[in-house]
């Protein structure tokens, strides 16, 4: 699947934490590692489920933070870690957040990260504190 076909995708879906149905930040890039061929790097989370905000904050909370729960899955499934964005790539980005985190989930389309948040995807700079190759 091509980065375009999955943003028109993901576009379509609903907001949902965790458990339930839809997609949130954390979800919407591990469902494109998922179209890339891999599995889902979220999968170590799902060994502690979260089906709400709070719970979601609890989970990233005691995985030290995004990029440390990021880290540890990218490297489950295999994913090489990469220093420069390439299209395509996932990371961990620091952008304003709702839940007040100001870390998200991303994927760099080549020009610029787009994010899903609760009013839908969000294209626009931001500062990269892990990526990886997917």
């Amino acid at each position: 699947m091509r980065l375009g076909e999955y943003l028109s995708w993901a576009s379509e879906q609903p907001w949902g934490w965790g458990t339930n149905p839809g997609l949130d930040c954390c979800k919407f890039a591990g469902k494109w590692t998922i179209a890339r061929g891999l599995i889902d790097p979220m999968v170590l989370v799902w060994r502690n489920p979260y089906d709400s905000e709070r719970s979601a904050l609890r989970r990233i909370s005691e995985a030290g933070g995004l990029v440390p729960l990021w880290t540890a899955g990218m490297a489950h499934v295999g994913a090489d870690q990469i220093q420069d964005p390439i299209p395509g790539a996932i990371g961990v980005i620091q952008r304003e957040t709702v839940c007040g985190l100001n870390e998200a989930a991303g994927i760099w389309t080549g020009l610029r990260w787009v994010t899903l948040g609760l009013r839908g995807l969000d294209f626009g700079p931001a500062e990269p504190l892990a990526m990886w190759r997917v």
